[in-house]
């Protein structure tokens, strides 16, 4: 038999790792940039969370600022009745420190009955939150002149589009 000298410890046939050079680096970089993309990942969701969450409190605050006005102006309808838009016809008011601006729009159908419209804005942060509510209401007089206002449908109020 003939025998072979043993290879100096750096040649290829005592190296088996000779096809696999610079494999731990090119894991450690896909490692790194899958990381980085969870991170982001995690950090976009975060942001979309938030944002929903703020829209989500702007259409709350502007609902409860435009029922506030409607309630406002149907204790005021009654004072200040004879002195509304004409029969078939608008006024508007704006009211503010309600959590949100609102501008009710008060439309008289007849001599008695009443379309009330409002239509409150979000935040101004909050681009497209808006809230717009309508309830008709009657007014009758009573024999010692006391005017009673009453909503005319089982439900308060509708939410317009």
């Amino acid at each position: 038999m003939i025998e072979r000298a043993p290879q100096p410890p750096g040649s290829a046939r005592h190296s088996s790792s000779n096809g696999r050079k610079g494999f731990a680096l090119a894991a450690a970089l896909l490692a790194v940039m899958l990381i980085g993309a969870l991170v982001g990942v995690v950090l976009f969701a975060a942001t979309e969370e938030t944002r929903t969450g703020s829209v989500i409190a702007g259409r709350e605050t502007a609902l409860r600022a435009a029922e506030s006005a409607l309630e406002i102006t149907i204790a005021g309808l009654g004072a200040s009745s004879g002195d509304t838009a004409g029969i078939i016809g608008t006024k508007s008011r704006r009211l503010d420190g309600l959590g949100a601006p609102v501008v009710v729009y008060i439309t008289r159908l007849d001599s008695s009955l009443f379309w009330l419209v409002a239509d409150a804005d979000g935040e101004i942060s909050l681009s497209g939150v808006r809230r717009r509510i309508g309830v008709v209401v009657k007014t009758s007089a009573g024999a010692d002149r006391s005017i009673t206002i009453g909503r005319i449908s089982d439900r308060a109020w509708s939410e317009l589009f």
